[in-house]
């Protein structure tokens, strides 16, 4: 047992907040066509957890409210599980069915008993068509130590075990855990001043049932976009990252009609070269405030945002935590899911769920319902060589589909104005040629 690292404390006492989600889960649903061999997929799944020691570490309160960590010897009676034949081959079912699985597993990450930080489902189908569902608690993985835990598995399924190097247990001592008072840094207090404006409706999680009910929008650009952020970064001299905040941000403030808007990314805050391949959580919440007036257009808030995110990454190991305790305390009693954002920004540059393998079997990733949206607003931003692709996941006391629809606009042409796709006065091509949107 030892004192949790800050982030790990932050995940565990976001669950504990008014009006929180009391469960933060990665979920993966796996669709295995072939001769899965789940002995060997059993056995390389304790010999995963075996390995890493975060994924045998739970977590409790002390009564000091200090979090502690818990690290067990072995891994879980819940690690592995083999559920009855279904007898589904319909894509769509299988779906439907696992999504209403999947509820259930989440419960057990709420359960005081919990062992086991990851969890494997397997379902039969049909002959040589299962399911493969696993469930990690968030504070074990972010995307890279996901990509970790893929290539792992891999390789012990395949039975080359002794192939892989000695994993770098996570160091929970050995991340930062000390930091200074909000008004010892500069320009924290600025940041914080007067508080971000909630500029979206801002429901009750705990009073209005059904307002975190997610309602999701979907738009791709097309492997031609690609191109021409290449080509707009080196014109503009930043990073195309810096393209795609300035574009959200200038969407927002065209949807909301308001000047000052305000959100949240999530920074890798990795510093030694170990931590690179650990298998961990090492994540930060960044607040980023754009408060360019709509006046000077997108070319403002362009050239804002070079300096929001530089400063951004600067702080990016500044615990969300306290930012967020300072926004609560000023914001006394006021109902809400987060009392300091209400948008969150995640943006990827592959899809990392592409990456799951199996030897001799075909796996593909099916997606996952969200159960709920986590804050009123959610985009997730994912740019690959051949496509890009932004997709909104919005709480339905906050925003319907046609509001999802119309920020997609704005952020569509918001785009086009980036990238020179459409210059002013020049024809318009057919939305839909280049960017086409679905809304559920």
């Amino acid at each position: 047992m030892y004192p949790a690292s800050s982030t790990q404390s932050r995940l565990i006492m976001m669950r504990y907040a008014r009006g929180a989600v009391p469960a933060q889960v990665v979920g993966v649903h796996l669709l295995v066509r072939g001769p899965l061999d789940l002995d060997r997929l059993r056995e390389a799944l304790v010999a995963l957890v075996r390995r890493h020691t975060i994924l045998r570490t739970n977590y409790a309160l002390a009564e000091s409210g200090e979090v502690l960590a818990i690290l067990h010897q072995y891994e879980g009676p819940d690690l592995f599980e083999l559920c009855g034949e279904t007898g589904l081959s319909d894509v769509r079912d299988i779906g439907d069915h696992v999504n209403t699985l999947l509820g259930r597993i989440v419960d057990r990450f709420t359960s005081p008993d919990r062992h086991s930080i990851l969890q494997a489902v397997v379902i039969p189908h049909v002959a040589d068509l299962h399911s493969l569902v696993l469930a990690i608690d968030h504070i074990a993985v972010d995307e890279r130590s996901k990509a970790v835990l893929q290539s792992e598995l891999a390789v012990l399924y395949a039975g080359e075990g002794d192939t892989l190097a000695e994993p770098h247990p996570y160091d929970a001592a050995g991340v930062r855990n000390t930091f200074p008072e909000i008004d010892e840094v500069a320009g924290l207090r600025d940041l914080l001043t007067p508080l971000p404006p909630r500029f979206l409706p801002s429901p009750d999680p705990r009073g209005e049932p059904g307002s975190f009910r997610p309602v999701m929008a979907t738009r791709t650009l097309g492997a031609a976009v690609r191109e021409r952020m290449e080509a707009s970064s080196r014109r503009h001299r930043c990073t195309r990252f810096v393209l795609h905040v300035a574009a959200v941000m200038w969407a927002l403030k065209q949807f909301s009609e308001s000047d000052d808007i305000s959100l949240v990314i999530p920074m890798d805050t990795r510093r030694r070269p170990q931590d690179f391949d650990t298998v961990g959580f090492f994540q930060n919440l960044v607040l980023l405030r754009s408060r360019s007036p709509r006046a000077a257009g997108l070319g403002g808030t362009l050239e804002e945002c070079r300096s929001l995110v530089r400063d951004a990454f600067g702080r990016r190991d500044y615990p969300i935590a306290t930012l967020m305790a300072a926004a609560r305390a000023e914001r006394g009693s006021v109902p809400c899911r987060n009392p300091l954002y209400q948008v969150a920004l995640l943006y990827a540059t592959e899809n990392v769920d592409l990456g799951w393998t199996l030897d001799g079997v075909e796996v593909t990733p099916v997606e996952l319902d969200f159960p709920e949206a986590p804050v009123e607003l959610s985009v997730y931003l994912t740019e690959s060589p051949s496509d890009t692709e932004a997709m909104l996941v919005g709480a339905a006391g906050a925003l319907d589909a046609g509001d999802l629809d119309r920020l997609l606009g704005s952020w569509r042409e918001a785009m086009r104005e980036l990238t020179g796709a459409h210059p002013a006065g020049a024809a318009s091509e057919p939305a839909d040629q280049l960017f086409g949107s679905s809304t559920r």
